[in-house]
């Protein structure tokens, strides 16, 4: 199970309910936004259903609730000054704690992630020595005839977000993107051939550590888009 441990989601709950305006934050919504700092997290843990609860997720947040109440650092239900349905407000107790925390509330969120992201860049890399599957990978990522190919078929501006290092380095730039392909190489069991026209694409540096960011879920090329569009600026 990757859920964090109570101590973890303890300190962040405080830390998020802390950072919002009103000093406090609707239950629901602190589901999610905690589940944000976890990409650990598999949909199972934060959508199976556990008893009464909407998910195990949500059962372990809302059992560090009560004792982030019982050492008088968040309100009781129905008590404080902004008290409201479905919100849980923060002492001014719980304030001081959360500042003596500072960053180190989040601390081990933030080292959870950094490794979730080395772990996923070293897949990608194959940094990992021996074994059929990393030969397989060594021989299609440094395979030069296929990325050129592939360079040619597609051209250098990234297929999700449309940035072209060109563009933005002059002559550094030239020619440059990264060979993106659309199957994990790491799924394969032999040599097989590879069609550059579909098989592969051709991704900016941002988008291609996006993709292969969740090692058990890489994004595929349309999801990666769609996120992109969300996100464009108006």
């Amino acid at each position: 199970m990757a859920i964090p441990d109570d101590d973890t989601i303890q300190r962040e709950l405080l830390a998020l309910i802390a950072s919002h305006p009103e000093r406090r934050v609707l239950a629901a919504a602190a589901y999610e936004q905690l589940a944000q700092l976890h990409p650990e997290l598999t949909h199972e843990e934060r959508t199976e259903r556990y008893r009464n609860s909407v998910s195990k997720w949500a059962n372990r947040v809302q059992f560090a609730r009560p004792h982030l109440a019982n050492r008088g650092l968040l309100y009781r239900a129905g008590v404080g000054p902004s008290a409201a349905h479905g919100y849980w407000v923060i002492t001014p107790k719980g304030e001081e704690r959360a500042k003596a925390l500072g960053p180190a509330g989040q601390t081990a969120a933030i080292e959870e992630q950094v490794a979730a992201d080395l772990a996923s860049l070293a897949l990608e890399e194959q940094l990992e020595e021996g074994g059929k599957t990393a030969r397989l990978v060594a021989f299609y990522e440094r395979n030069p005839q296929l990325r050129a190919s592939a360079i040619k078929l597609h051209g250098t501006s990234c297929k999700a977000c449309g940035f072209n290092f060109a563009d933005a380095y002059g002559e550094r730039g030239k020619d440059y993107i990264e060979v993106h392909h659309l199957v994990p190489i790491s799924t394969y069991i032999e040599p097989t051939a590879i069609d550059p026209a579909k098989d592969l694409t051709v991704l900016c540096s941002n988008c291609h550590r996006m993709v292969h960011r969740k090692r058990d879920k890489p994004l595929s090329l349309g999801e990666l888009i769609e996120i992109v569009k969300e996100h464009a600026p108006l």
